[in-house]
C-alpha cells in the first residue's frame, strides 16, 4: 500500500513535535528523520539467517496478485544495474521456514528444477541452493540459504561442488570445468524425485527422496562435517553457519521472487 507524507504541501508553520524537537520549516534534517521512521517499509531488514529481504520485480498490473500472496509495494529499492521500467514495480514479501511453510506440506513435492546460484548481494551471487518444488500449494523454491550453500551439501554422500584444487581429493558431482554439463546430469537425476521426508535437527537437515523405482536418496548437510571440503581461498574448512539453528538457512519462497543478503 502506498503511503503519501503530504507534510511537505504544509505550510511552514507547520510544527512536529519529537524527541524534544521543533520544526519549523528550517529543519529539513529531522523531518527527513521522521519521514523514514513513519514510512520505513514492515520488511526490510528481515534478518531471516543471512536473507535481508525477498523481493520480486513486477509487473504493476500484477500488484494485486503479489499483495494476495502478502507482498508490499516499495517504492524505492536499490537493485544493482536494474530500474524498473514504467509499467513495473518493486514489491517485498517475507519468506517462510519449513516449519511454517509446513513440514508435512513438503512431502510429495516433486523436484522441477535445481539452482546453485540463488540469491544476490547486489554485485553477484552468495551461491545459496535451490530447489525448485511443484507440490498442491503450487510452485515454491527450498533454498539453503548460506555462502556457497553447494559446497555443503551432500547428495547420497557425495559433496555437490568444490574447489577446482579439491576436485581429485572430494570428487564432487557438479565440476568446475565441466559445470554446465554435470549440473544438467544433476537436474535429471532429481527431476525423476519427489520429497518423502524432512527431518531437521539444530545443526543438521536430512531431506529424504525417492524416485520412480522407489529408491530411496538424501540430500544432506550439517553445521560442521569432514566431508565438506576446504575453501579455496583459506585452504582451511569452515562451518556451514555460525549463529543459530539449521532451520534458520532453509527457506520457503514464491517462484520468480529473490533472495538478497
Amino acid at each position: 500500500m502506498r503511503a503519501t507524507l503530504g507534510v511537505w504541501a504544509l505550510p511552514c508553520a507547520f510544527v512536529i513535535q519529537r524527541r524534544n524537537w521543533r520544526y519549523n520549516g528550517t529543519n529539513k534534517k529531522n523531518l527527513m528523520e521522521v519521514s523514514s521512521m513513519l514510512f520505513k517499509h514492515p520488511f526490510l531488514n528481515l534478518n531471516m539467517g543471512l536473507v535481508k529481504e525477498n523481493f520480486v520485480i513486477a509487473k504493476k498490473d500484477d500488484k494485486n496478485f503479489w499483495e494476495a500472496r502478502g507482498f508490499k509495494k516499495i517504492r524505492k529499492y536499490p537493485i544493482f544495474r536494474y530500474k524498473p521500467n514504467s509499467s513495473e514495480i518493486i514489491m517485498l514479501g517475507v519468506p517462510l521456514s519449513i516449519e511454517a511453510f509446513g513440514n508435512e506440506v513438503l512431502k510429495n513435492s516433486h523436484i522441477v528444477d535445481v539452482c546453485t546460484y540463488c540469491g544476490t548481494y547486489g554485485m553477484g551471487g552468495p551461491g545459496f541452493f535451490g530447489l525448485k518444488l511443484q507440490g498442491e500449494y503450487g510452485t515454491r523454491w527450498l533454498t539453503y540459504c548460506i555462502w556457497s550453500a553447494s559446497e555443503h551439501i551432500l547428495f547420497d554422500d557425495n559433496v555437490l561442488q568444490c574447489h577446482p584444487d579439491y576436485a581429485e581429493k572430494y570428487a564432487p558431482l557438479i565440476v568446475f570445468d565441466d559445470y554446465a554439463n554435470s549440473l544438467e546430469k544433476f537436474k535429471e537425476l532429481l527431476s525423476d524425485m519427489a520429497i518423502k521426508e524432512v527431518a531437521l535437527s539444530q545443526e543438521s537437515i536430512e531431506i529424504m527422496l525417492v524416485d520412480s523405482s522407489d529408491k530411496l536418496h538424501y540430500i544432506k548437510s550439517y553445521k560442521c562435517s569432514d566431508q565438506f571440503p576446504e575453501q579455496g581461498s583459506t585452504g582451511k574448512k569452515r562451518n556451514s553457519f555460525e549463529d543459530g539453528k539449521m532451520s534458520d538457512y532453509w527457506l520457503v519462497t514464491y517462484d520468480e521472487t529473490h533472495l538478497k543478503v
